[in-house]
């Protein structure tokens, strides 16, 4: 499969190579601008000044000539570029047509001037670039920067390094200096005695049978020719397949489950040694008194009842089971006889939990990752924080084995924090609900609070969207268009990379493989298979980031480690409301 499309997969990748600099960065920096001055030689008018940019992760040539109103083509002429996909961090860039502030002048300096210190050698080794190595990759692994290692090896391009190629590298750590922009962000604590405790077996401290960090992702099966997309599940290297189970489509009569379809589904991904996470939500008709949108049934026992049947029928060949699907919005929960808030949801997992570990003890039992909004109506939504922390102070840790998340970026990229906007992102970053770090670790801190620091948190959906190949979005999905396919190459692995790195995070699961198959235009945006057919470059990213997969199945998330993430200020730090036992 991988081979058969190598051709097809040459273009898209030689891009997502030139420009996969802008992964390299662990935030992103202050936009620099400096004046620059062409001195006058001859008796010719004195030229206008124009605006330089310095490149900062996160940018193409495209998003700088959005913001500053220009065109790719004109940017690439005034600087000389022959290739506009390559760019890198650093980079000096003039903008046509831009006048620069008058400068300041400047004092000379005085003789009094003290002298330059002599620079102290750093003591380096070597290493020898492997296949799936990035500066970033190896900066963290050695405990450096990139720009130290840049100037180690007088590199003239941080974004092209070669397997086979031996760096030098620091044998001691020279520390990651703090970022300069200001990034508020809900700092992640430090790891206490009680994070590292260990989970008591069935108490839902912990999985009886645990799945440390992993690859995983969302795949639309039903009503689909399966061979060819565990086929392709297989090629990107994923471990892990989410299916949807919309309950309502197995069992629209009560008692009559549709198993065929689902055997067929299990089988094909069984025999590929894929493991399998089952998201079951939508209750069908006949168990609501009221069928406007989603819905839970009016009796927890008959939810209670199918999932019991799955994994009776699946024990040993289903690994997990998420609990419902974001359960804080309304039109994912709307219901006559349950009102939405976490009060109503905590007596369908509560059920849940108990007829899944009667049927398959070994069954892992997920709770439902959350919207990630901040807005809190208690008719439409309920900030997903505030939901949280309520399911904490109803017992959740003893009714699941991991917590599901949905830390979606729309188009802030993954290193990004609330609330600096990316070049070219004009909406959809003044809330940390709309970044991927900031959700996972407002999460943690919430579970630290609440005495819980062995439970893994289980990606269950994230994932960079892109209307670059397809119809424009709605008015709602507006940031779909400030994200290209290369951006979405670049991100979603960086998003598997930030997770691993956290230290609490099990199986991450990429939205998604194959959306445009489903006539769905929100899921076709962030599938890994375009609207023609072909693999889009995120398709070869990931595989690559991933091949040879690692070995991970024995590696547990542990306790919480310290992140070198910006000190959140009074000012700026993200509040969470206090919980309530209504919500």
């Amino acid at each position: 499969m991988r081979q058969a499309r190598l051709v097809a997969l040459a273009v898209p990748t030689l891009l997502l190579l030139l420009i996969s600099g802008a992964a390299f960065a662990a935030v992103p920096q202050e936009i620099q601008l400096t004046a620059t001055i062409t001195p006058t030689l001859t008796a010719s008018p004195t030229p206008v000044p124009e605006l330089t940019y310095t490149v900062r992760a996160g940018d193409t040539l495209y998003r700088i000539a959005v913001r500053f109103r220009t065109t790719v083509r004109a940017l690439a002429e005034a600087n000389g570029i022959t290739n506009p996909a390559l760019i890198f961090v650093g980079q000096q860039l003039r903008i046509p047509g831009v006048p620069a502030a008058t400068p300041t002048p400047q004092t000379p300096p005085t003789s009094t001037a003290a002298p330059t210190a002599t620079p102290v050698p750093i003591a380096t080794t070597t290493y020898t670039v492997q296949r799936g190595d990035t500066l970033f990759k190896i900066a963290v692994r050695f405990n450096t920067t990139i720009a130290q290692l840049v100037s180690l090896n007088e590199l003239t391009n941080p974004n092209i390094i070669y397997v086979g190629q031996v760096l030098k590298v620091p044998t001691q750590s020279v520390g990651v200096p703090a970022p300069t922009a200001t990034i508020p962000a809900t700092p992640l604590p430090s790891a206490t005695p009680a994070m590292a405790a260990t989970a008591t077996p069935g108490q839902g401290g912990g999985p009886t049978t645990g799945f440390g960090f992993d690859y995983g992702i969302e795949a639309f099966l039903v009503d689909q020719d399966i061979d060819p997309l565990v086929a392709d599940i297989g090629d990107i290297g994923m471990r892990w397949v989410k299916q949807t189970i919309n309950w309502r489509d197995f069992e629209p009569v009560k008692g009559e489950i549709d198993f065929a379809t689902l055997d067929e589904i299990v089988e094909g991904l069984n025999s590929a040694g894929i493991r399998i996470l089952l998201t079951v939500t939508a209750a069908p008709a006949w168990a609501r008194s009221s069928n406007v949108e989603n819905g839970p049934p009016d009796q927890f026992s008959d939810y209670a009842d199918f999932v019991s049947a799955l994994a009776s029928r699946y024990a040993g060949k289903v690994q997990a089971y998420e609990v419902w699907n974001e359960p804080n919005l309304r039109r994912e929960w709307n219901s006559a006889a349950h009102p939405i808030g976490a009060g109503s949801y905590y007596g369908l997992l509560q059920a849940a939990y108990a007829a899944i570990k009667a049927a398959d003890p070994n069954a892992l039992v997920i709770s439902a990752g959350l919207a990630p909004t901040g807005f809190n109506d208690g008719v439409n939504a309920i900030d997903d924080r505030l939901y949280l922390r309520n399911l904490y102070s109803l017992g959740l840790g003893g009714v699941s084995d991991a917590i599901g998340a949905h830390p979606l970026g729309w188009a802030n990229p993954p290193d990004a924090l609330c609330c600096v906007p990316s070049v070219g992102v004009e909406t959809h970053f003044e809330s940390p609900s709309f970044y991927f770090m900031n959700t996972l670790t407002d999460y943690r801190q919430i579970m630290v609070e609440a005495n819980d620091g062995s439970t893994p948190i289980w990606v269950t959906k994230f994932g960079w969207g892109t209307s670059e190949d397809t119809d424009p979005p709605s008015a709602n999905n507006v940031f779909l268009t400030y994200t290209s396919l290369g951006e979405q190459a670049i991100y979603v692995p960086r998003g598997f990379e930030r997770g691993a790195e956290l230290g609490f995070v099990g199986p991450m699961f990429v939205d998604n493989l194959n959306g445009c198959a489903i006539n769905n235009a929100e899921a076709c945006a962030y599938s890994f298979i375009g609207p023609d057919g072909e693999p889009r470059p995120v398709y070869e990213g990931v595989s690559d980031l991933i091949d040879p997969p690692l070995q991970l199945d024995t590696v547990q998330p542990g306790p919480t480690t310290e992140l070198e993430l910006p000190e959140a200020t009074p000012e700026s730090s993200t509040t969470l409301p206090t919980a309530t036992t209504g919500g």
